[in-house]
Order: structure tokens, then sequence, then C-alpha cells
């Protein structure tokens, strides 16, 4: 991870990567996989449910296994995310580099982690309920609904 991070111009003007204060969020012992990232939030409008945070991996670490419930546009604008789609007749294994933009189904069911340098993705999300993806086991059951509230007002994770 040693190329300079290119900002999308939707970020705020004054955003600044390297003075962010992110949350980090890890696994316990519940995940047969390693759980290590860190997310912080550089624009919000709670009220139109619309959301913009940057998620940054650790190499090789993984985030919950998840499924997005608002319209979700993804960037990524540092190292390779590798995503694992699944479906209920295959399972996909996508390789997506710096650069790649798109916009993800709602409800998919995924898994995805960072490559051998780590990565950072900017998501932009407009959820007009509030809630922006649900964290499941390995069987699909939700263990948590993470809201734009709790990402604005950092209640999940700890001050890295």
């Amino acid at each position: 991870m040693n190329k300079p991070v290119r900002l999308p111009e939707t970020l705020p003007a004054d955003f600044d990567l390297n003075a962010v204060q992110w949350m980090k969020i890890g696994g316990g012992p519940e995940f047969d996989y390693p759980i290590d990232y860190a997310y912080t939030v550089p624009s919000a409008d709670v009220v139109a449910g619309r959301v913009e945070f940057l998620v940054k991996w650790a190499p090789n670490a993984y985030c919950h296994y998840h499924r997005h419930l608002g319209e979700t546009t993804v960037t990524i604008l540092q190292g390779e995310q590798h995503i694992h789609e699944e479906g209920p007749l295959e399972t996909v294994h996508k390789i997506r580099q710096a650069g790649f933009t798109g916009r993800l189904p709602d409800g998919e069911m995924h898994m995805e982690h960072a490559g051998k340098d780590g990565m950072i993705i900017l998501f932009s999300i407009h959820a007009p309920d509030g809630r922006l993806f649900d964290l499941l086991d390995r069987q699909g059951n939700t263990l948590l609904t993470v809201t734009i509230e709790d990402v604005v007002e950092r209640r999940l994770g700890e001050a890295a």
C-alpha cells in the first residue's frame, strides 16, 4: 500500500485521509476467519439516509460476512478486494483492483477480504430507512443490523 490514495471528488474538500480518526473492528473467537478493519465517516446526512464511509483492511484480513440493505456504490481506492458472493446455487470469487467502481445488488450476501497489501474502500450508501447492512453468521442469520447512526455516532469498534 505504498501508492498514494486518490480520493474521489464526492468527499468534502477539506477531507484529509492522514488525519482521520479510525474506528477499529476486530473479531472474536466465535469467528473462524481473521477480522481486522477500521472505518471513518467523511460525510453523512442521517435524515436523507445517505452516508459515505471509508473502510481500511489489514493485509489478508476480512470483514464480517454481511448483506447490504441500501443502494451501495463501492470505489476501491487502494489495494485489492477479494469478494465471495453467496447465491443459492453458487459462490463466486471476484478480485477487484484499485480504481474499480460499481454498485452492489441490494440483499446480496457476501464475504470480502483484502489482498496481501491491505485495502481501502469508499462506500457510498443510500438507505432511506437508515439500515446499512446486516452482519451475519455462517448460516445467514442476522447477528446485528448496522445503521447510519451507528457509524456516524461511532458506536461500533474502538478508536484506533
